[in-house]
């Protein structure tokens, strides 16, 4: 697990390497460096998130790092969050964990770019299992390309680019994939901030399992601000291809999306986002939109649709609630199988003094997989009481309870777990 960064990251690596040669022969100024070194320690009745359970401590150190990087043409950002972990009652082994992203990019001219970045984080594949050691995965992303822009004139620009992404899991259960990206996208923006796009995108899809994928994409767009309302609305058509074994499957579905964002006074603001596209169940989007696909490492395609609502209020300095509520659907349309996730989830932060803070939250999660027509019920709740208690330290503790309930009782469990932990930021 832990020379994922080794194994899966080389074309990542190799462009750092290409990055870092530009940054020296431009002598890059960096911005200060962005260092939080902790130590947590916690215990659980049931680290393992089972019917059996098994309780254990639990100690953490991490570190964090984040850099900017600017200078003339060339604009990159780095951050890492590295850490270990080890369970003194060995109920899992000892984990180092790595999560990075790398986003670099130089301008070759106000309308010419490229594009190089670099996700390396842990993911659960499976929605029904929980999250432990045992059930998370690394998985690196790579991409790179140019983006041009052609003003044609002061309110129309074409923007064409061209993208190569490599998705590399460190699974037997999940597919790799090399994807190229073609799009051209035709902007007109009127004099009432009123913008018209035009996307159009191709994606060609090689899979680690012999498969070629074809998805073909075209949107309109519209967007417009209104004092304190934004909206904007689209709507496409996708069309999807793939061949293995000499078998061709096609799909084609309209697609979608709504968003919609609203101040309703200094204290209160509103969003709705609805999002319906069509894409491959080993397919990035999937993983950006859903975090757990339904059918992983196959070729099928996935018709998801997701409702998202939210609200936040801030009547004074001192408090913030936040309030949100989603539904989403995956639908496997060889299979004609379909998932539902529904999830409700409240917060509320308050600042006691310069130095005392505490965040309270509760989630409620309903999740019913077609394959089975097995139904879960997931109730997540913490309170985290935070002390800046000396210069650059400070605390963190906090109480989480979380319990599942399934139809048969196959997956369900309780755990409560108490931690604290200390933070340290140094100054450079």
């Amino acid at each position: 697990m832990d020379h994922l960064l080794l194994v899966k990251s080389r074309p990542a690596m190799l462009a750092l390497v290409g990055i870092n040669a530009i940054s020296a022969a431009l002598s890059v100024q960096a911005e200060p460096l962005e260092v939080q070194l902790s130590a947590t320690q916690e215990y659980s009745d049931n680290v393992t998130k089972t019917q059996n359970k098994e309780d254990d401590w639990l100690s953490k150190v991490g570190l964090k790092l984040g850099q900017t990087l600017t200078k003339g043409a060339f604009e990159s950002s780095l951050s890492a969050d590295f850490g270990f972990e080890h369970y003194w009652g060995d109920t899992f082994g000892g984990e180092v964990s790595t999560e990075m992203v790398y986003d670099g990019r130089y301008n070759f001219s106000p309308s010419l770019s490229w594009l190089i970045k670099d996700e390396l984080t842990e993911d659960v594949l499976n929605s029904s299992t929980p999250n432990t050691p045992d059930t998370r995965v690394r998985k690196n992303v790579f991409t790179t390309g140019p983006s041009y822009r052609f003003a044609m004139s002061a309110e129309d620009d074409l923007v064409l680019g061209g993208q190569y992404k490599q998705i590399d899991f460190d699974s037997n259960t999940a597919i790799d994939s090399k994807r190229n990206t073609a799009t051209a996208d035709y902007v007109h923006r009127f004099a009432n901030e009123l913008t018209f796009t035009w996307s159009n995108s191709g994606e060609w899809a090689d899979l680690d399992n012999e498969t070629d994928i074809e998805t073909l994409e075209s949107e309109v767009l519209l967007s417009k601000r209104y004092n304190d309302l934004f909206a904007s609305m689209g709507v496409g058509m996708t069309k999807l291809t793939s061949e293995q074994a000499n078998v061709t499957k096609k799909s084609d579905e309209v697609t979608g999306s709504l968003n919609l964002s609203y101040q309703a006074s200094a204290a209160v603001g509103l969003t709705y986002a609805y999002n319906r596209k069509l894409t491959d169940s080993a397919s990035e989007t999937v993983f950006q939109i859903f975090e757990h696909p339904i059918t992983i490492g196959s070729s099928d395609s996935v018709l998801m649709q997701e409702h998202v609502a939210g609200a936040n209020y801030k009547p004074n300095s001192r408090d913030v609630f936040q309030l949100k509520g989603s539904s989403t659907t995956e639908e496997n349309e060889t299979t004609t199988l379909e998932d539902k996730e529904y999830s409700a989830a409240v917060s509320w932060s308050h600042k006691v003094n310069a130095v005392w803070n505490w965040l309270v939250s509760s989630e409620y999660t309903n999740k019913t997989f077609g394959g089975s027509n097995a139904e879960q019920d997931t109730y997540e709740h913490s309170i985290q009481v935070n002390h800046h208690w000396y210069k650059n330290f400070s605390s963190r503790y906090y109480v989480e309870y979380e319990s599942k309930d399934s139809d048969g009782g196959a997956a369900e469990y309780d755990a409560m777990t108490v931690g604290v932990g200390v933070d340290y930021v140094p100054n450079f």
